[in-house]
Order: structure tokens, then sequence, then C-alpha cells
């Protein structure tokens, strides 16, 4: 995750469908946050998804909204992405941001990472949805800081409690999409046992993974009904792989 984009469509896509999951499953105390906090890139400005007109989910919430567009009077290299609290809060959920101190970017530097995630406190994976916010997604041939990789994805799975939830961002490559889901869906239950749930709107998709047995049902009827409010994004079923 970069400052520079803070506030984007892709947000509104991202928060939205974080405080639907929320609403509907009162059985999490709250959202952890895991930033990945990467240095700006000043060769790519501020980033060409900030007009909401064009955006394909999360438009209903007007409250989200506004206070997305406040980004946008902010310098990029000045924008605090811990101003979500206030949004999240104001709805009477909590919100648990993970910042490792002494770290103030994420690195490529394998001990880096590591503490990274073995810092993580055990009491942000508990009964949480669990936020993972890397740059590009998940691990490629040459990962850099912008990749979650597939030992911290495990790390991370292994770690949280029953009763939470595992979503994890990822932008598309340059390939078929379907092929390119069904193969990462594929990879994710290889390494985690569980398929995952995923839903799109065809430039980004969200992978939620969870060790619970009633959990998927919950966050399919809830993935389908934010489809149906927003009908251009796509849905996923592992079990459909």
């Amino acid at each position: 995750m970069k400052k520079q984009y803070l506030g984007d469509i892709r947000d509104l896509f991202k928060y939205d469908l974080i405080q639907c999951i929320l609403e509907g499953i009162r059985m999490l105390q709250g959202f952890t946050f895991i930033p990945m906090l990467t240095e700006n890139d000043p060769k790519k400005g501020d980033g060409n998804k900030r007009d909401f007109n064009k955006a394909k989910a999360g438009t209903n919430n007007k409250d989200l909204v506004d206070s997305l567009k406040k980004y946008n009077k902010i310098d990029p290299n000045e924008r605090d992405f811990t101003e979500v609290k206030k949004h999240f809060e104001s709805r009477g959920f909590e919100i648990r941001i993970y910042e490792e101190r002494g770290n103030k970017y994420f690195t490529n530097i394998k001990r880096s990472r590591d503490e990274y995630f073995e810092h993580i406190p055990l009491g942000l994976l508990h009964k949480s949805l669990v936020f993972v916010d890397p740059d590009n997604g998940l691990q490629i041939k040459d990962s850099t800081e912008k990749h979650l990789l597939y030992g911290e994805v495990k790390n991370l799975y292994e770690r949280m409690d029953k009763d939470s939830i595992l979503m994890i961002y990822q932008q598309f490559p340059r390939e078929d999409h379907e092929e390119y889901l069904s193969r990462r869906a594929n990879e994710l239950r290889e390494l985690t046992q569980d398929l995952p749930i995923y839903i799109s709107d065809n430039e980004i998709t969200f992978f939620l993974l969870t060790k619970n047995d009633k959990l998927p049902s919950q966050l399919e009827h809830i993935i389908e009904g934010y489809k149906s409010a927003y009908p251009s994004l796509n849905r996923f079923q592992g079990d459909k792989i």
C-alpha cells in the first residue's frame, strides 16, 4: 500500500466490502489492518483512479465516499491511512492497525519481512477480519516489497484463530482472469487446505480464507448480496474450481 493512492476508488471497494462483512458477521470483534506500507513512487503521481463516477463498488456508501474524497485535498506524502479508523469507529466497529515500530516502510529484506509478520500480536488475529494490503498482491517469480509471499500467508493463516477471516488484496496481471484466479485459488488451497472465496471488479480482487466450517456459507451469502448491489462485480465460490 502507498500513501499516494489513498482515497481512490479501489479503497472505496476495499473499505465498503470490509464494512459489509463486519455488518454481516457479528461474531467478528474487529478489523485488523496489515498495511505493508511502501514508499510513494514519484513517477506515478497521484494515481488515476479517483473518479468515483467510474467506481464499480461502494458508491451506495455515501459517508465512506465523502470520507475518502477528503484525501484528494491532501499532499500524497502527507496522507494518513489511519484516518479510516474514524469511519469504522463511527459505526461501532473496532479497527486495529498494525504499525511495527522502527520500520516506517515495508521492505523486501528477508529479515525485515520475517520480523514484520512475526511481530504481529496474536490479539490482532482473534475474532477479526484480518486484511493484508500489499501493493500488487500475492508472490510472483521475482517478488518484491510489493508482494505478499505464500510463507507469510501461511504464517497468518496458522496463527489466526478459527473465528477470524483472512482477506488479501490482489491486482490482476496481464493474463486471462478466470485462469489466473483458478490457479491462485488452487495454490492457496494447497497452502492452507482451504478454498478461498473471491470477489472482483476485473481490476482487483479480494481473496477470503477462513478455518471455521460455518463461516464460508455466511461469507457466500454476504458476497452474493454485495454483488447484487453492484452487478458489474464477479464473485467466486472456492468449491467450484
